[in-house]
């Protein structure tokens, strides 16, 4: 092989390392990228399990509200002689 081949074909597998090497850093910051935002969404997700939590548990409070505000109403002497309407 000639010594310009040589030189060249050294220029180009250095270049092709360069490539390579910032392949490969795009790629571990993806990867890195990619975690944070896994940890991010199991964090809003685990933030949305609890908020649907706490809204049925307040679902429940007021029904029993509901339906002791109407039981009230219905046993009151104020409210005995009147048409009677229910809490919705």
């Amino acid at each position: 092989m000639s010594d310009d081949l040589k030189i060249v074909l050294e220029d180009v597998k250095e270049k092709f390392d360069t490539v390579i090497e910032a392949f490969n850093m795009v790629t571990e910051r993806l990867d890195r990228h990619e975690q944070a935002e896994e940890e991010r969404f199991q964090r809003l997700e685990t933030e949305v399990l609890s908020i649907k939590a706490d809204v049925s548990v307040l679902k429940t409070d007021v029904g029993e509200i509901r339906k002791d505000l109407n039981e009230h109403r219905n046993s009151t002497e104020l409210h005995g002689g009147r048409v009677k309407k229910e809490a919705s």
